[in-house]
C-alpha cells in the first residue's frame, strides 16, 4: 500500500499524554518548512497527589517520511502554585494520517511516556 504524503504539519495540534503516573494535555502549535519543524507546545500536567501546573515549551524538529521528531529547547512556567524543576521533553512519533500522530516522549529526567497529537482541522 502505498504512504500518502502529508503537504505539511503546520497548523494547530491538540495533545494528550499519559506517562504513567501523570497526564498532561495542551496545544501543540506547529510550523513545518521543507523537512524542518517549530513551534511551541503549551500544557497542563496533573500528577497524581500534586497540583496541576502548565508550561510551555519551544520545539524544533524533524519530519522524515511518516517519522516525526520534536525536541524542546527551552520552556516558560506559565502557572504554577509550587517551585518547579523542569526537564525538556522530546517525542518521536509516527504520523498515522492527516490528523494524528502517535509516539513516545522522554524527557532529560529518563520520564518515558505515550502521547497523541490530533490535528485541529480548520472550518
Amino acid at each position: 500500500m502505498e504512504q500518502k504524503k502529508i503537504e505539511s504539519l503546520t497548523g494547530k495540534w491538540i495533545y494528550e499524554e499519559d506517562y504513567g503516573y501523570g497526564i498532561a494535555k495542551g496545544e501543540l502549535l506547529l510550523t513545518q518548512i521543507g523537512k524542518k519543524l517549530s513551534g511551541k507546545i503549551i500544557f497542563s500536567e496533573n500528577i497524581e497527589a500534586e497540583d496541576t501546573f502548565m508550561i510551555q515549551e519551544t520545539l524544533e524538529g524533524e519530519v522524515n517520511l511518516n517519522r516525526v521528531q520534536l525536541k524542546a529547547i527551552e520552556y516558560d512556567i506559565i502557572h504554577a502554585d509550587f517551585e518547579i524543576n523542569y526537564e525538556l521533553d522530546s517525542w518521536d512519533g509516527m504520523l498515522i494520517n492527516e490528523t494524528t500522530i502517535e509516539g513516545d516522549s522522554l524527557d532529560d529526567q529518563g520520564i518515558s511516556g505515550s502521547f497523541k497529537f490530533h490535528r485541529v482541522l480548520e472550518k
